[in-house]
């Protein structure tokens, strides 16, 4: 069984698009929407569009509410989308398929290079220069959170990392593990941010987290990966 975990905080105008393009790409699969203490109507929309399950949880950030969403999910391979997806998530279809059939333990959507981001790019090198470091893996789409993978190599993680570091501890400790990784270009979008005052400080604490992440794993015991990433084209 298939499980799509996606974690919203204020996505109300976009939730329900990114729903409704789940249900459409994968009908047979559980569609859970974790809101993340939104102030607005996200919720109501996730549900409106037709999720399977809503959970409303305090506000502790992406990895709280992703480690929220497992402890719920029945499926044996999971789904993680962004909630600002719309209509784009019907591409995530492509990331369960080498999943499914035993090619890797975890595929990443990368974007395409036309959509320009509204930062520096600063949180993105930070993430894959450490993890570089790290595992001796390049990755393009480091900080993508728009990933599937099989349960059991998640529960030998063990679990997601809080905040907005989740992606790379998910990228480090699977590759400690020897896990096989693969990056897949597909035509998806979502909402960038701009360089507004709150935006700035958006990323200075996705920095920050990030930068966290990095030390904590640097610090812990590892060993040197047995798999290397491979980069797929759009199918």
């Amino acid at each position: 069984m298939l499980s799509v975990l996606i974690p919203a905080y204020n996505e109300e105008t976009r939730i329900g698009q990114t729903v409704l393009a789940v249900k459409r790409a994968l009908p047979e699969a559980e569609c859970l929407v974790i809101d993340d203490g939104s102030k607005d109507a996200t919720a109501q929309r996730a549900e409106e569009a037709g999720a399977d399950l809503v959970l409303r949880c305090p506000h502790r950030g992406k990895g709280a509410a992703l480690q929220a969403g497992l402890r719920v999910a029945n499926g044996d391979i999971l789904l993680l989308l962004d909630a600002d997806l719309e209509e784009t998530a019907e591409a995530a279809a492509a990331l369960v398929q080498p999943v499914c059939k035993g090619e890797v333990d975890m595929s990443i959507a990368v974007f395409p290079k036309t959509q320009k981001g509204g930062g520096f790019g600063l949180v993105v090198r930070l993430a894959r220069w450490g993890i570089r470091k790290l595992t001796g893996c390049t990755f393009q789409a480091p900080l993508s959170g728009q990933r599937a993978l099989k349960r059991e190599l998640l529960e030998q993680i063990g679990g997601f990392e809080t905040g907005w570091g989740a992606e790379v501890g998910l990228t480090v400790r699977a590759l400690r593990l020897g896990a096989r990784l693969v990056e897949i270009e597909l035509p998806m979008r979502h909402r960038v941010t701009g360089r507004r005052a709150t935006d700035l400080l958006h990323r200075a604490m996705q920095f920050y987290a990030v930068a966290r992440i990095l030390l904590r794993l640097w610090l812990a015991p590892h060993r040197r990966p047995e798999a290397a990433t491979r980069k797929l084209g759009a199918p």
